[in-house]
């Protein structure tokens, strides 16, 4: 169950019993009623996970491609449904929520809400000449999308925002999104040195960078021990992130998925929410 669907089995029931309730408006207009409830959700996160081609996931389960397409296509938009718009997109924790999760790297940051990062995933050279010129990322030095992710202190993905040419800058996207609008006057926020947004917060909102060199050849002591202190909690936002990226369906998104690309990666934010815990410690608590 864990390598087709990165879930346990407990997890993948509840997901079968939350779609139950709702009344699927299938994307072909037509039912595939010989296909239980069960495997339609089986094959969409066969898809997401190990990005089988359509052709693949149908001698599996015996029906046609196009039965594959209309039935990854409807789960995918009632996840996306259930889980960002029904939960991620209405819920950002508060500064008091975080402090009854907050782990001990964060020891030194307990006003903080959240970390940010930018997750960028590759994806074919579009045919139109604008968007190469667009898409082309010249950090990763091919053709990419990437978006802006929030990460609670206990690891919990928070916010993640649409998908944006590779070119863009995070700054930019930060803008764009209005993430920064979601955090309240005495909110510490946690991000790497490409998220100068200093003039883009809050009034009475923080932003804690890495310092920088500027025009010395090495860190002071205090200097570097807070670039320590930083990593060390920033480091659950970029675990998240390679969680999000091992869904290899983000690795080469199909061009027949293309339309769909921001509710696939919003469902995969969405489910890494629903694996097993980052932190050791938040894990035994639970």
């Amino acid at each position: 169950m864990l390598m087709y669907t990165t879930l346990s089995y407990d997890v993948f029931m509840v997901l079968v019993h939350c779609l139950e309730r709702f009344e699927l408006q299938y994307y072909s207009n037509w039912v595939p009623g010989n296909v239980s409830l069960d495997d339609q959700l089986l094959m969409t996160l066969m898809k997401l996970t190990m990005n089988c081609k359509d052709s693949d996931i149908a001698i599996r389960f015996c029906v046609s491609r196009t039965t594959v397409s209309n039935i990854f296509n409807t789960i995918i938009c009632a996840l996306y449904e259930m889980l960002y718009d029904g939960v991620m997109d209405k819920v950002f924790p508060s500064q008091l929520k975080c402090k009854g999760s907050m782990p001990q790297s964060f020891h030194d940051f307990s006003s903080a809400r959240a970390s940010i990062d930018a997750v960028e995933v590759s994806q074919d050279i579009p045919h139109d000449l604008d968007s190469q010129a667009h898409t082309y990322s010249s950090y990763k030095s091919r053709h990419t999308v990437k978006a802006v992710t929030a990460v609670a202190p206990n690891g919990t993905i928070t916010y993640c925002s649409a998908l944006y040419p590779g070119s863009t800058s995070n700054v930019s996207i930060v803008r764009h999104c209005q993430i920064l609008q979601k955090f309240v006057p005495g909110d510490l926020i946690l991000a790497d040195k490409g998220f100068t947004v200093y003039d883009q917060l809050p009034p009475s909102v923080h932003l804690n960078l890495p310092p920088f060199l500027k025009n010395k050849t090495q860190f002071t002591p205090q200097e570097a021990q807070m670039s320590y202190k930083i990593a060390r909690a920033r480091i659950l936002v970029e675990r998240a992130n390679e969680r999000i990226k091992n869904y290899d369906i983000l690795r080469h998104i199909p061009t027949s998925y293309r339309p769909l690309s921001n509710k696939i990666f919003r469902v995969c934010c969405c489910l890494v929410n629903l694996q097993s815990p980052l932190i050791r410690e938040i894990a035994e608590d639970v």
